[in-house]
């Protein structure tokens, strides 16, 4: 007789899991030469770099994952008269990684490592960034069953052992795209001259409802100018209030959201009587929802009829654990690398996130902060002074309290910046900053399930009627293992013992 199996992946009546089939962190550069328009003063001393990526768009076929955006440049300068200048400058780059050939949605963070500018002409530079991009890919593993139909000619008696798991379902709203345009306050400042300007935007309270995420935060912008009095910081900070489409979307989901600048720029009007500084600013809500529910999936099967032979597979699930967006206050200090400066004119910061390290219900997330600080000299003798500029690297720490985790959960993690302060004595620089911090964390679960069950024809059970068979169970041993192991049935034991719950176990059984 011919064998008849059936096989849990086939898609027929199927449950799926979300499963995370890869995370991968890839190390890539972007590098361009420029060449200055005419319009903007030549080149004579580089003062600093930063650079801020701007991811744009993934294409996912076959086995990889192609992904692009942009690198945008603040570039700042002195001139031949030693003046301070700035130039925007942007560059794309593009990456490649291998990804499992069922993965159906990804997320990737990129990140800036490091930058380096080299000046090889009055009007030429070459900038170089290195980039680490995070590629997290899901996919949705069909664990559910597929088992021959009975039909009134061939009835296979199959017994099943269910069980109900946890697992997630991951989601993405809608890019919301926001546009400000506003007036930067210069009063009290005469001949106000833009050189440089930067925004950011921390989130501090980010809910779903029902088709919906409401996004609560702040956005501030900065201009560094040159006036009468010197250098200037003028500063804006604007409250946050978005709601974002997200279809599907439900009370309570699991949400972690990202806020990034698209663009900026910043337009000086004189008038003979008047000066204003006016700002347009595009900036990008994106997020990501988690969501937990519950399926029932095959542990175990038999045939009371006929002799089986079964297979089994390891599913890793993942379900969402924990979502947060917190503050926290980093305070480092560092010998100082030039005692030359002596005035601190703007501090530039980038919060980057690097690794979580989980030990037992707590989880670190850990990164660095990179510091760049724009300054003047100690004047000479003669009252001459230079701009000079430094740059730090600190330490980033958060740890948070998960509850009861794997030791394999993964967390998604991002970092923004506050407020940063910075102060100097003699031989040290101080730092204290406000990092916000969102992340989530999913756990990871390995559960053993049905893979294949043949179906031996060949092999028929014989019983023999005027017989009465009695088991002794052993100890753990449960009613399905005793039913499995005799081809009977759960249902049938319990009658026939007189046993009301499945976890009553008799010191002996019919069977």
């Amino acid at each position: 007789m011919e064998n008849t199996s059936f096989d849990t992946n086939e898609q027929n009546n199927v449950d799926t899991a979300m499963t995370i089939n890869g995370d991968t962190q890839i190390t890539h550069e972007a590098s361009e030469e420029f060449s200055l328009p005419d319009y903007v003063p030549e080149v004579r001393r580089v003062l600093l770099v930063r650079a801020q990526p701007l991811p744009e768009s993934k294409y996912l076929a076959d086995n990889s994952l192609e992904f692009s955006g942009m690198v945008t440049y603040s570039l700042i300068y002195t001139n031949d008269e030693g003046k301070l200048c700035a130039l925007p400058l942007s560059t794309s780059y593009d990456a490649k990684v291998g990804v499992n050939s069922d993965t159906g949605s990804t997320i990737i963070t990129t990140t800036v490592d490091s930058t380096t500018c080299r000046v090889i002409a009055p009007r030429k530079v070459s900038i170089k960034t290195k980039l680490k991009s995070r590629v997290m890919s899901f996919a949705n593993s069909d664990i559910g069953e597929k088992i021959t139909p009975r039909s009134s000619a061939d009835e296979l008696y199959i017994e099943r052992k269910k069980e109900k798991i946890n697992t997630m379902e991951i989601m993405n709203a809608n890019l919301q795209n926001i546009r400000i345009s506003e007036k930067l306050d210069i009063t009290g400042e005469e001949n106000i001259v833009p050189i440089w300007c930067d925004a950011g935007a921390i989130l501090t309270d980010v809910k779903s409802q029902t088709d919906i995420v409401n996004v609560r935060g702040e956005i501030t912008v900065k201009c560094l100018c040159t006036g009468e009095n010197g250098e200037v910081i003028l500063t804006k900070t604007m409250p946050l209030s978005e709601i974002v489409e997200a279809p599907n979307a439900e009370l309570g989901d699991m949400v972690k959201a990202e806020a990034r600048v698209v663009s900026l720029s910043i337009s000086n009007e004189q008038t003979s009587d008047k000066n204003e500084l006016f700002f347009d600013l595009n900036l990008e809500l994106e997020c990501e929802i988690a969501r937990n529910g519950e399926i029932e999936v095959t542990k175990d099967a038999y045939s009371t009829k006929y002799n089986m032979e079964t297979t089994y597979k390891s599913v890793d699930v993942f379900t969402a654990t924990r979502e947060q967006n917190a503050s926290f206050t980093v305070s480092e200090g560092q010998k100082r690398k030039d005692k030359e400066l002596s005035e601190i004119i703007s501090v530039m910061a980038d919060p980057v996130y690097e690794k979580s390290e989980i030990k037992g219900s707590k989880i670190n997330h850990l990164g660095k902060l990179l510091v760049n600080i724009l300054g003047k000299s100690t004047p000479d003798e003669n009252g001459k002074w230079e701009y000079l500029s430094q740059s730090y690297e600190l330490p980033i720490k958060y740890e948070s309290d998960v509850g009861k985790i794997s030791k394999n959960a993964i967390s998604n993690c991002t970092f923004s910046l506050g407020n940063t302060n910075v102060r100097f004595d003699d031989e040290n620089m101080f730092l204290t900053a406000e990092v916000f911090v969102s992340y989530s964390v999913y756990d990871k679960n390995t559960v053993e399930l049905l893979d294949t069950g043949i179906l031996k024809k060949e092999s028929e059970i014989k019983r023999d009627s005027g017989c009465v068979r009695v088991c002794f169970p052993r100890e753990n041993e449960s009613l399905w293992d005793i039913a499995k192991k005799y081809h009977t049935t759960v249902n049938k034991l319990m009658e026939q013992n007189d046993i009301s719950d499945q976890a009553q176990i008799k010191k002996s059984l019919i069977v």
